[in-house]
C-alpha cells in the first residue's frame, strides 16, 4: 500500500495541481465559451455564469482523470489488460462522470421558465446522433464477431460501448429536461454545449472500442487457436478500418463539439 500511494497517488496529485493551474478558468474562457455556443456579447454576469460552468467541470475533469488510473492500478496491479487503451479509457470516462456530476448539481436562482419545448435535435445535429449509432452498431457487430471467434477482450468492447451509450444518452436527456443555469440566454448555451460536448466523447469512446474489437480479431487471425480461424488478409483490412475509424471519430469530436460560430448557426 505504501508503494502505492508513493508511485500512483503522490504523482497523480502533483499533476493535478499542475493541470488545474493550466485549465482554470478565467474571464476570458468564460466569454469566450458564450460567445462559441450563441452570445456574441455577454455581460458580465453572464460571464461569470459561464466561469462557474467551467470550474465545476475542469476540477472534476481532472480529479477524475487522475483518480481512475490509480484506482485501476491500485485494485490489480498486474493486469495489463486495458494497456492498449489506458491512455483513453480514463480521459473519456472522467469527462462524462464529471459532464453527468456537474449536470446534476442544483440550480440556484429564480429562473423563468421557457415556454418552447426542447428535445434533442434542438441541442445535437441529427447527423451526429445517426453517425454515433451507425458506428455504435458497427462495432458492436465485430465485438459479437470476435466474442464467437475465440476468448479475449471483445467482451471488454462490447462493454464499454454499453457504458459509452447510458453515459451519453443520459447526458442528452439531462441537457433537455435539467436547467444549466438560471439566465435563460446562458441556459440554452451551455445545455447545447454539455449535450454537443458529451456526444463528441461518445465518438471517441466508440472509436476506442472499435480499436479493441479489431484487436482482438486481429490477434485471432495472426495467432490464432486454428490456423483458419481468420483469414490473414483480415489484419490489413482492420489496420485500415481502424485508422479510418479513429481519424473519422476525431473529425466527428472537433465538428460536434468544438463548432465553429457558423456551423452552430447552421446547425440550428
Amino acid at each position: 500500500m505504501a508503494h502505492w500511494l508513493e508511485t500512483s497517488v503522490l504523482p497523480a496529485a502533483i499533476a493535478a495541481a499542475l493541470l488545474l493551474l493550466v485549465l482554470w478558468p478565467t474571464e476570458h474562457s468564460g466569454r469566450r465559451l458564450l460567445q462559441t455556443w450563441g452570445i456574441p456579447q455577454p455581460n458580465p454576469g453572464q460571464v461569470r455564469e459561464a466561469v462557474r460552468y467551467l470550474r465545476q467541470r475542469r476540477i472534476l475533469y481532472v480529479i477524475l482523470f487522475l483518480a481512475f488510473p490509480s484506482l485501476a492500478g491500485a485494485i490489480d496491479q498486474d493486469s495489463d489488460r486495458l494497456s492498449g487503451i489506458a491512455i483513453f479509457v480514463p480521459l473519456l470516462a472522467a469527462m462524462l462522470v464529471a459532464e453527468l456530476l456537474a449536470t446534476l448539481r442544483p440550480v440556484s436562482g429564480v429562473r423563468v421558465a421557457s415556454l418552447d419545448r426542447r428535445s434533442w435535435r434542438d441541442l445535437v445535429p441529427r447527423w451526429a446522433v445517426l453517425v454515433l449509432a451507425a458506428s455504435t452498431v458497427v462495432t458492436v457487430v465485430l465485438a459479437v464477431v470476435g466474442i464467437v471467434a475465440g476468448p479475449g477482450t471483445a467482451w471488454l468492447a462490447l462493454g464499454y460501448v454499453v457504458a459509452c451509450l447510458l453515459f451519453v444518452c443520459g447526458l442528452v436527456a439531462l441537457a433537455v429536461r435539467r436547467p444549466s443555469v438560471a439566465d435563460e440566454a446562458v441556459d440554452a448555451a451551455l445545455r447545447t454545449r454539455t449535450a454537443r460536448v458529451a456526444v463528441g466523447i461518445g465518438f471517441g469512446w466508440v472509436g476506442t472500442a472499435f480499436t479493441v474489437a479489431a484487436g482482438h480479431l486481429r490477434s485471432l487471425s495472426l495467432v490464432g487457436p486454428e490456423p483458419a480461424v481468420l483469414p490473414a488478409w483480415l489484419t490489413d483490412v482492420l489496420d485500415i478500418a481502424g485508422f479510418v475509424v479513429v481519424a473519422g471519430a476525431i473529425v466527428c469530436w472537433l465538428w460536434v463539439a468544438v463548432p465553429s460560430r457558423r456551423s452552430l448557426a447552421n446547425s440550428r
